[in-house]
């Protein structure tokens, strides 16, 4: 019975001893890979004549927060593009492919894409629920997809440009760094002279304001003189499919990578972490 009793005391010593020294191991660093040049669109959303990001700028504020060694929270805010009308799945809107794209072409990142949007809004709309979003989300980084409606329901280019001006103003306040995504581009939608001009108005502002623009409007219409609006297109001529949500989410996250090579490339440091 003493022996018994001995040798399992023994053993448990030798266990709790094991898991301590396991404990006090360091873990191995982890790292982020940033790949060498900025990734290349699939074979299907790549135009013969890309436009790609527009007023491209390094985003230092997500360089730094990758570099704190903490997953990276996105918040997507705008309307029926990210609420995902048109994708066959929650999984195939480019909220979710955004997330898996960033993932994937940045190996070892943790990131959350929350995404919140609202079907019908304009501009306005997001900018004054602007504020509780990103209190309740506290992001990284804001994606901020407009105009579409802003362009359909003939808001005046003054105010959308104005609701754009005070709303990045009150970002870059707040030190958050944002990157907008102009209107999609349909054959029916550029009938009306009003859709062209919102999506230079927003131009206007972006390059004011300094702020990334990912220009799918120009991105689309190369894809449409390539393959129609079906390709990208659901049958209302307004809505993406799902690779119309695909393209648009490989876009961005092409242009997320190409702001974060550039400040890399500011800071001259490899992104590791101890």
């Amino acid at each position: 019975m003493l022996a018994r009793f001995c040798s399992a005391v023994i053993g448990a010593f030798f266990f709790l001893h094991a898991h301590a020294a396991s404990a006090q191991t360091p873990a191995a660093p982890r790292v982020i890979s940033l790949p060498l040049t900025v990734p290349a669109l699939s074979a299907d959303c790549r135009s013969k004549r890309l436009p790609g990001d527009l007023f491209r700028r390094p985003l230092r504020g997500l360089s730094r927060a990758i570099r704190a060694n903490r997953p990276i929270r996105v918040l997507a805010i705008g309307s029926s593009s990210t609420v995902g009308i048109g994708a066959s799945s929650p999984t195939a809107a480019y909220v979710a492919k955004l997330e898996t794209s960033l993932e994937g072409w940045l190996k070892g990142l943790d990131v959350e894409v929350v995404g919140r949007g609202m079907s019908g809004e304009v501009a306005q709309g997001a900018a004054d629920r602007m504020k509780a979003e990103v209190e309740a989300a506290k992001p990284d980084l804001v994606i901020w997809q407009v105009g579409t409606n802003d362009a359909l329901r003939k808001v005046t280019i003054e105010s959308l440009q104005t609701c754009l001006r005070t709303t990045l103003a009150w970002l870059a306040e707040n030190r958050i760094e944002v990157v907008l995504i102009d209107p999609q581009y349909g054959e029916a939608l550029v009938k009306d002279a009003h859709y062209e001009h919102v999506v230079s108005a927003i131009a206007e502002v972006a390059r004011e304001s300094r702020v990334l623009l990912v220009d799918r409007f120009e991105a689309m219409r190369e894809l449409h003189r390539q393959h129609g609006d079906r390709f990208y297109l659901t049958s209302d001529n307004l809505h993406m499919n799902d690779t119309g949500h695909r393209c648009m989410a490989e876009q961005l996250a092409r242009s997320i990578v190409s702001g974060l090579l550039a400040a890399d490339s500011e800071a001259s440091q490899p992104l590791f972490y101890p």
